[in-house]
């Protein structure tokens, strides 16, 4: 098998600065300790070192293992915490990688906005929840609005829907988008191989490696989820189906005679 060749996205040291001088300051660090206060404040001297890292890693379609490093923290989500269902787990992951995160989104986005979903309502610019319910309660009233119609509504959610990724599969429908080989590769090595660990006050566990799944809390699994289920659609004038993230709700419209 010949070898995939370098992808032809690169950086810019000014798109760097510009990402790192962004970054929110009172933001938690990563497992690899560099907080985003260090990045931003010398911006200027390190967004040369960062884009050498940055194409680097897309030349050899590699990520570094550090950088895919997720921390585990449970956060309860009620007053009283007994089961572990009771917990929100909330990943820290490299600040250094969430900035090189935000430059491949802004590049990914435009490549594959011709195969999304137009009624995934979540992560898109200016288009949200608001939306969404909008456009649900315009086709139900619409339908409603003929005689001897009634319209039936079912509403279900994808238990721990981020966690069933299947990078190859995945890997599949971004070829069939016509993607660059090269960058599918470094998606794919971005998905795999993910060490994690949960943290707990002053304890820490072993790390487990993860090879499936977008790991939550970074910047391109939203984006990398909304393209895996993005051929998960259907639109007709009396059916639709539309989705929030990994809520999804069916309205269909039925005349009942009469």
């Amino acid at each position: 098998m010949s070898p995939i060749p370098p992808t032809g996205l690169s950086f810019t040291s000014g798109q760097v600065r510009r990402e790192l001088e962004r970054l929110n300051q009172r933001k938690a660090a990563g497992p690899d300790g560099i907080s985003p206060r260090v990045l931003k404040s010398y911006s200027r001297q390190l967004c040369g070192i960062l884009q050498h890292l940055f194409n680097q890693s897309l030349h050899l379609q590699r990520i570094p293992v550090l950088w895919k490093t997720s921390c585990l923290v449970p956060v309860p989500k009620k007053t009283h915490p007994v089961a572990p269902s009771d917990y929100r787990p909330i990943a820290l992951t490299s600040r250094i990688m969430k900035v090189m995160e935000r430059l491949v989104l802004s590049h990914l986005r435009p490549l594959v906005s011709p195969f999304q979903d137009p009624l995934q309502f979540a992560y898109q610019p200016k288009v949200g929840v608001d939306d969404a319910v909008i456009y649900l309660l315009q086709r139900a009233y619409s339908s409603l609005d003929r005689l001897n119609t009634t319209v039936r509504v079912m509403f279900f959610d994808f238990s721990s829907a981020f966690n069933t990724i299947q990078p190859r599969l995945l890997r599949a429908k971004l070829e069939k988008m016509q993607m660059d080989a090269p960058l599918v590769s470094w998606i794919e090595d971005y998905l795999t191989g993910r060490p994690q660990f949960v943290r707990l006050r002053s304890c820490v566990s072993d790390p487990l490696m993860s090879n499936t799944g977008a790991p939550q809390g970074t910047v391109l699994s939203p984006f990398l989820f909304t393209t895996y289920t993005a051929d998960f659609q259907y639109h007709s004038e009396t059916c639709h189906l539309q989705k929030y993230s990994d809520d999804t709700v069916i309205v269909c419209g039925e005349w009942t005679g009469g």
